[in-house]
């Protein structure tokens, strides 16, 4: 059965190869591709295909029909995919050869390179198709792209003095392999208080592959006496496709040079020693870091220890420099049965970077008893010659008293 099959195929072949020479009549009939515009053509774009069809035998004795087989990712776009170029005359060769021109569309898809585009010459029953690599359309697109995915900074902001880390992932959305991809900082400005830390400032990765992703890092330093602020460092990408097209990339990374704010809250001096006493509570906030703090405000927040007097609970302090204090009074009234005032605050503030903190704090101050307040020279001690004075005072008045009456009921 097997060799049966074999000889009728065989019978086909030696078939359509009789009937093609009785069509052609000795015609020698080629196509060859003469032009493809645009060249390269990018994916989703429009390209006009250009076909030379030439004789070198005798005139057809039918007409010429030629055919575009336009597979994915080709399309007829505006266009037919048959054409009819009538009988092609004896030796219609080179400036006599016919034109076939075919508008085809790339999908938007479409991977870059050498694409086939299938073509058919038929005449009558007789084709020649050529399906076998013979035209190739050149599609790639316009530029080979390297995107930024994402750039994080470990710490967010640099401290001055302090390091950190910047990490960088790369994307190639081309559909071609990139080759020798180079990051390198600019970090030549005298104005930028940054240099490389422990390493250079550029990076290497050696090809990326499409639709593949890469990451790389890179090591800075702040100048110790770093002003505070955001810094705009360039970042130049250079990179190769596989054909050898150079592309260069400019970017900009963003720094923010700044120390975390070092912000305390405590009591500088107070009227009030016991409980069951009203008076004044002076509250100071200290900037201790190297940073600056704007808009600072301070609120007293309720507590079972004291009643505020105040007529507020709210207070703007504004700017505080680093190495400085802010300072605010407050009235209360301490409740009964409270042996350490507890003074709950929050303090809402930015840095000198405009970054928003909130902090709370829990302020506690000790109280005393009479006895305790005397023995520490809180509050005067009585004078013992009064007392015994006010003693002898009243011993005197009473016999005074006791002799006066006697003598009056001796009467």
């Amino acid at each position: 059965m097997r060799k049966l099959f074999i000889l009728f195929m065989f019978a086909i072949v030696i078939l359509s190869t009789v009937v093609l020479s009785a069509n052609t009549a000795y015609s020698e009939i080629s196509a060859t591709l003469l032009s493809q515009t645009p060249d390269p053509v990018e994916p989703g774009q429009v390209v006009k295909v250009k076909f030379k069809i030439e004789n070198d035998g005798v005139q057809t004795a039918k007409d010429v029909i030629v055919k575009l087989l336009p597979n994915s990712p080709f399309s007829i776009y505006n266009d037919v995919d048959e054409k009819n170029i009538g009988k092609l005359k004896a030796s219609s060769t080179g400036a006599d050869a016919a034109v076939v021109e075919f508008r085809i569309k790339v999908d938007e898809q479409a991977v870059e390179g050498e694409t086939e585009l299938e073509l058919m010459v038929q005449i009558g029953e007789a084709a020649i198709s050529y399906t076998n690599d013979d035209f190739m359309i050149d599609i790639q697109t316009h530029d080979a792209v390297l995107d930024i995915t994402s750039i994080t900074y470990e710490p967010e902001q640099i401290a001055p003095g302090e390091n950190a880390e910047i990490y960088v992932q790369v994307k190639n959305l081309a559909d071609s392999l990139l080759k020798d991809v180079k990051f390198k900082l600019d970090l030549s400005d005298p104005m930028l208080p940054l240099a490389p830390y422990q390493s250079s400032s550029e990076r290497r990765i050696s090809q990326l592959k499409s639709n593949y992703q890469s990451s790389l890092s890179f090591n800075i330093i702040a100048d110790p006496e770093a002003t505070p602020g955001l810094f705009k460092v360039p970042l130049n990408i250079t990179y190769n496709d596989e054909k050898g097209n150079s592309y260069s990339v400019d970017d900009v990374l963003a720094i923010t040079v700044g120390e975390k704010p070092k912000i305390k809250a405590y009591v500088k001096k107070s009227t009030v020693h016991k409980t069951k006493e009203e008076g004044t509570i002076t509250l100071e906030i200290a900037n201790s870091g190297s940073s600056d703090i704007k808009y600072l405000e301070m609120y007293v927040l309720d507590s079972e220890d004291y009643e505020l007097i105040s007529t507020t609970d709210y207070y703007y302090l504004g700017d505080v420099d680093s190495d400085d204090t802010e300072s605010e009074e407050i009235d209360v009234y301490v409740n009964k049965k409270v042996k350490t005032l507890h003074l709950p605050l929050m303090l809402k503030y930015y840095d000198a970077n405009n970054k928003p903190y909130q902090q709370q704090f829990d302020l506690e101050m000790p109280l005393y008893s009479s006895s305790e307040l005397k023995r520490f020279g809180l509050v005067e001690s009585g004078n013992g010659w009064t007392y015994i004075i006010i003693i002898l005072l009243g011993i005197g008045g009473y016999v005074y008293y006791r002799r006066y009456k006697k003598k009056k009921d001796n009467k």
